[in-house]
């Protein structure tokens, strides 16, 4: 589980991933092989070519020493001829070095001479080697590069810059496979909160492409559905306020008043009804956007005359424009407080207004909505507890058509307990 939350999330991060891995498996067999087996022959073969040369100082070295050191300078080897070295220790041919060049090139040359030998590196990259003889020392001195080689830098360079260069090779070729895809999740995205995708263009693999092709079916799909409920909602609402009116004409010559004020009640909560069902199926055009002040709208909305004799407060915490669709916020807004004059007294709303975010929360002091209800008020014609909502006119559209508006502007709705002791409806909007 811990290994599967290091993964990265993106479809990007884990192909490059999946790539990634096993260039550096390789590289890292490569350089395993190179290290343990062809550098270290290098080394042997760089050692017991200056060994050799050793050993045939220490052979001639009694016969003619003169000859012997013009012989040694031309290979870059330096003989000097050492008559005393008091504080020498000579080490035995068991002897380890700190590196692994003169480790190899002791063994080496123990295998070559029987002399007693020390080896010393300078700081001048040299390399010292002194040689005790019965009576007398010698010391040769040689180029450190004679005995190692700088290739093993050179060719773990290499790994490195061509690791790097195949996983860029890599990161931009998966980064255009990926794109379409990533273009796709837009689309959907847009598609879901009731944006035109104008710039969508199906493109990428064949799998992808053939996802992008039965994505705009679907597409199309919906919005046949929804044109046809809208316009069969249009026809509906159309076909029964002809009757309804008809009715309120032929009550008007009743001379009960009574029966037909209950009547008239009737037929109006049928026509608010109607408008309910209407505005839920509406397809909003949500897309057109303006700069907007929210808090006049909301004074304005407090304002009118369905809320003019309603307690309700406002409490503005930040006051600075945004960029939204006006017609969808006034709505929303306004299908929240009819849904709390009609069970509470008191109603305050704190209103905060940022470059970044809208956020609204209306309080109330009403009965509230328990826990487990407050999930399923947002679905279309569900109806709370009656005890608790007495409206007649309530058609259980009221929060699922504002959910629905939120989200075509990239809004969010959600129920809490108010410290008024009713409901707190908060709303936030990105920018």
């Amino acid at each position: 589980m811990m290994f599967r939350n290091l993964l990265p999330t993106s479809l990007l991060g884990r192909t490059i991933l999946i790539v990634l891995f096993p260039i550096v498996m390789f590289q890292l067999i490569i350089l395993s092989y190179y290290y343990n087996s062809l550098w270290e022959r290098t080394l042997n073969r760089l050692s017991r070519s200056v060994a050799m040369e050793i050993q045939m100082v220490t052979r001639q070295y009694d016969e003619d020493k003169s000859s012997l050191i013009d012989k040694i300078e031309m290979q870059e080897i330096f003989l000097f001829d050492v008559n005393s070295y008091d504080q020498l220790e000579f080490f035995t041919k068991t002897e380890n070095y700190n590196t692994q060049v003169l480790n190899s090139f002791s063994q080496e040359l123990a295998t070559r001479i029987e002399n007693p030998f020390s080896i010393k590196e300078t700081l001048n990259d040299t390399i010292e080697v002194i040689i005790q003889f019965e009576s007398s020392y010698i010391m040769l001195t040689f180029p450190k590069d004679r005995i190692t080689t700088a290739r093993n830098h050179i060719f773990l360079g290499w790994q490195i810059i061509s690791a790097l260069i195949l996983v860029l090779i890599s990161y931009l070729f998966l980064k255009n496979q990926v794109k379409p895809i990533s273009n796709l999740a837009k689309a959907a995205e847009q598609f879901g909160k009731g944006q035109e995708l104008d710039n969508f263009k199906i493109s990428g693999a064949l799998e992808v492409r053939q996802a992008g092709k039965e994505f705009i079916k679907m597409k199309n799909r919906i919005l046949k559905q929804i044109d046809q409920r809208s316009l069969m909602l249009a026809g509906v609402s159309h076909d029964l306020k002809t009757p309804l009116t008809r009715m309120k004409l032929i009550i008007e010559t009743l001379n009960n008043k009574n029966i037909k004020k209950d009547i008239n009640d009737e037929i109006d909560h049928m026509n608010e009804m109607l408008i309910e069902y209407l505005d839920f199926a509406a397809s909003d055009d949500s897309k057109d956007r303006s700069v907007i002040n929210p808090i006049e709208a909301i004074i304005k909305i407090k304002n009118d005359v369905h809320f003019r004799n309603h307690e309700i407060e406002l409490e503005v915490l930040n006051d600075e424009t945004a960029t939204v669709n006006e017609n969808v916020f006034v709505r929303s807004i306004t299908n929240i407080l009819n849904n709390a004059i009609d069970k509470a007294g008191r109603i305050i709303i704190k209103a905060e207004v940022n470059s970044r975010m809208i956020k609204i929360n209306v309080h109330d002091n009403g009965p509230g909505i328990d826990d487990e209800e407050k999930a399923n008020v947002f679905k279309p014609f569900y109806r709370i507890d009656k005890s608790r909502n007495q409206n007649k006119t309530n058609s259980g559209l009221g929060l699922a058509t504002t959910k629905s508006l939120l989200g075509s502007i990239n809004g969010k709705i959600s129920l809490h307990d108010s410290y008024l002791g009713g409901l707190e409806v908060a709303i936030v909007i990105q920018n």
